[in-house]
């Protein structure tokens, strides 16, 4: 998984200790300094949508999310460990992750019932969480989309992640929201994908360029008659899996260096469970 960022090894523990699903940033790029998101820019419209999550305890963004109704954001399941109602606080809408926008605070955590990390298989499924706000936000939420697209149909993602590869150097992400322009690229691209569920991604113009640790959760959109739609949500590397990771691929370059690929949750395939969520107001899971 795309991990959540912080500024102090001891929290980056505290995030394992939590048991979420991490996926560690290999370094053999390191020296090679890419533009933020890894290889976006700075974001070239407001986002009202655009939400940063943040804990007391750790107390820097930590992963991304979409305002999808007044009052719910959606997000990754593999953020759930820091996500502690009452006290994750959540701002929404603004270009700055610490500033600006709206602030509420996490009330209500509903996580699919597909997710755990990995299945039997040792698959990853339902990478995807919806978070209840303790007060409706005047802001305007994003519709999902009907449908993700097609392979070859562009898409943008964006997030304050890590801004290259080296977590010495980057792991603090970036305090401007960046954007990224993106394709659905075949999902035999990535790894471990669970073809109808989850998005493969690459940079629109062929770059090692992607999200990376503390994009998670975040949104990808597509224009749809002109607006902004929610299709995915950040979910992990596309192409390095645990074992090859001591070979120096990082978020944004395949294991052979060239460019990488990323996988997002298919937000659209889960719409009818999360307008079902929404409508019925489901109660929270236990405090961990």
């Amino acid at each position: 998984m795309f991990k959540a960022i912080s500024r102090r090894s001891m929290a980056l523990a505290t995030l394992m200790a939590l048991g979420l699903a991490l996926i560690t940033t290999a370094t053999a790029a390191a020296g090679v300094n890419h533009a933020a998101i890894i290889g976006g820019r700075d974001a070239t419209e407001t986002y009202s949508f655009m939400a940063s999550f943040r804990l007391s305890e750790v107390p820097n963004h930590h992963c991304g999310g979409a305002l999808i109704a007044a009052d719910w954001v959606v997000t990754a399941a593999h953020c759930k460990g820091l996500m502690k109602p009452g006290e994750t606080r959540v701002r929404i809408g603004s270009l700055d992750r610490d500033k600006g926008g709206v602030v509420a605070r996490v009330k209500r955590i509903v996580t699919h019932p597909d997710w755990s990390g990995r299945d039997s298989d040792g698959e990853r499924k339902g990478d995807l969480e919806l978070i209840q706000l303790d007060r409706r936000v005047n802001l305007a939420p994003i519709r999902i989309a009907d449908a993700p697209g097609r392979v070859g149909d562009p898409s943008r993602v964006i997030g304050w992640g890590m801004t290259c590869e080296s977590m010495a150097r980057c792991e603090n992400g970036s305090e401007k929201l960046q954007e990224l322009d993106t394709v659905r690229v075949p999902d035999n691209r990535c790894v471990d994908l669970n073809s109808g569920t989850e998005l493969c991604t690459s940079d629109s113009a062929g770059r090692a360029a992607s999200a990376c640790h503390g994009d998670s959760g975040g949104p990808q959109i597509r224009k749809v008659a002109g607006r902004w739609e929610l299709i995915g949500a950040t979910s992990r590397d596309g192409d390095d899996v645990d074992e090859r990771m001591g070979g120096g691929a990082g978020c944004s370059t395949n294991p052979d260096g060239g460019p990488g690929v990323g996988v997002w949750t298919d937000v659209t395939h889960y719409r009818s469970w999360i307008t079902r969520t929404i409508g019925e107001r489901a109660p929270a899971e236990p405090r961990s």
